[in-house]
């Protein structure tokens, strides 16, 4: 019989019906990586006194005088366990021995917790956040010396666990260089929430980020939350909009730096926290420090290093380079084959783009899907394009069909193999044609 208890695959220990150390077996051993001759022969009131459990199933067990089951943290490596005790009775009824069988649960909490992770990833895509685990397929498109700087400094940076600042305009590619810094580093395998503190509701935005216990409020599911920022552990976190962070949140945001540790909402026990927090913001932080809307110990935890990201018109050798970059991804998004004049080009490089690479991008794939023709002139673009200072108006009526005209003839040539059946199709003379060809500067080969 001992034999087959030395061989059992769970935990056995065996306590008489005084409550002392009579026998456990090898697998107990293993489980928790205390030996039996530190347990056998002790008082199990000794052995709790001296710190081998917080609570005993044998003494429970011997004061009720039945069958009881509890779970446990023990161990060197503070296992999870249950430990079910077993009252085995003599023929006069009395206890003559308790014996307890401890199964190790640590990898079924901890699959139970990847479960309810996964659980709360699904639901980030339904709210104002996003998760992923492997970036965005977005790419860092530039060739300005500025960006060059920015990029060059990423790469420097990405490997450390340091917090970054993301400072610039709206619409500039904060969070496409939060992408960048997280693919960069050695966490780019783990979770990565971007949250927007400016879109969530004041009242809601500390129990989506720290999470809450149960019964924490009126309200609150009854097994409780976990917060983004627990669930981005071992990985990245973008606050986006750090300026319209509540001060109240702001310190609990400074402890999280400071103490690397997390408290739920109505919990009593901080859980210990492994992410890097990336914060992006279009405001100054130092004038909100100024003004006592920022704190200035929480913006210096964020700014270990802080990264300008410059406006569009301030790097206008992105402009053209971008330009191509999202007339060939969403003509392959969307299977359109279209192109874009020289004098179109012209003008979207002089823009002033106060939108910065986001407006650019929503131009572009607006254009794509919304013009009829396979060529973008001028007079394609939304009016304020063309009434700026640096542009010529197409206001006579002259110019206006000129352009129509000189569409209809590009598209024409697209569709057709050869000059000749292009002005067949037109109904125009071939050499008429050609010298209006001249004259707008095309070529069949070219077009």
């Amino acid at each position: 019989m001992e034999k087959i208890i030395e061989f059992s695959a769970d935990g056995l220990y065996v306590a008489s019906h005084e409550g002392r150390t009579l026998f456990v077996n090898a697998a107990y051993e293993n489980i928790t990586g205390f030996k039996r001759a530190e347990l056998v022969g002790f008082h199990m009131s000794e052995l709790m006194d001296r710190g081998y459990f917080d609570q005993s199933v044998t003494l429970l067990v011997l004061e009720a005088k039945k069958r009881i089951s509890i779970l446990q943290q023990i161990g060197q490596q503070k296992k999870d366990v249950i430990a079910t005790g077993n009252p085995v009775f003599d023929e006069a009824g009395n206890i003559s021995m308790v014996v307890t069988s401890v199964r190790d649960i640590t990898h079924l909490n901890e699959l139970t917790k990847e479960l309810t992770k996964a659980k709360n990833f699904s639901q980030l895509s339904q709210n104002r956040y996003t998760f992923s685990t492997d970036g965005s397929d977005e790419k860092v498109i530039f060739q300005s010396m500025r960006m060059k700087e920015i990029i060059h400094k990423i790469r420097q940076i990405a490997p450390f666990p340091t917090s970054v600042l993301l400072s610039g305009p709206s619409g500039a590619g904060k969070e496409v260089i939060a992408n960048l810094v997280h693919q960069l580093s050695d966490r780019k395998e783990e979770p990565f929430i971007k949250v927007n503190c400016g879109a969530i509701p004041e009242q809601l935005l500390e129990s989506e980020l720290f999470g809450y216990d149960k019964g924490a409020f009126t309200g609150a599911r009854q097994e409780g939350k976990i917060g983004l920022l627990e669930l981005a552990d071992k990985g990245t976190v973008l606050l986006d909009e750090i300026g319209e962070l509540p001060l109240a949140l702001q310190v609990k945001l400074l402890r999280v730096l400071q103490e690397k540790k997390i408290q739920r909402v109505g919990g009593t026990s901080a859980k210990q926290l492994d992410i890097r927090i990336i914060s992006a913001t279009n405001q100054n932080l130092k004038e909100l420090v100024r003004k006592g809307t920022f704190r200035e110990d929480l913006y210096y935890r964020l700014q270990v290093v802080e990264l300008s990201i410059p406006p569009l018109s301030e790097r206008p050798e992105d402009i053209e380079i971008l330009l191509d970059h999202f007339f060939a991804y969403f003509s392959k998004l969307y299977n359109i084959e279209k192109h874009v004049s020289a004098e179109t080009k012209h003008i979207l490089q002089n823009y002033h783009w106060p939108g910065n690479v986001r407006e650019l991008r929503n131009l572009v794939e607006g254009m794509l899907v919304s013009v009829p023709s396979l060529t973008i002139e001028p007079v394609d673009l939304p009016p304020h394009f063309t009434s700026q200072p640096h542009t010529k108006s197409l206001s006579s009526l002259k110019e206006r069909v000129e352009q129509y005209e000189k569409r209809i003839i590009q598209d024409a040539l697209h569709k057709h193999d050869s000059i000749r059946k292009t002005a067949a199709f037109l109904g125009v003379d071939h050499s008429t044609l050609v010298k209006k060809m001249k004259k707008w500067g095309m070529e069949k080969n070219s077009i």
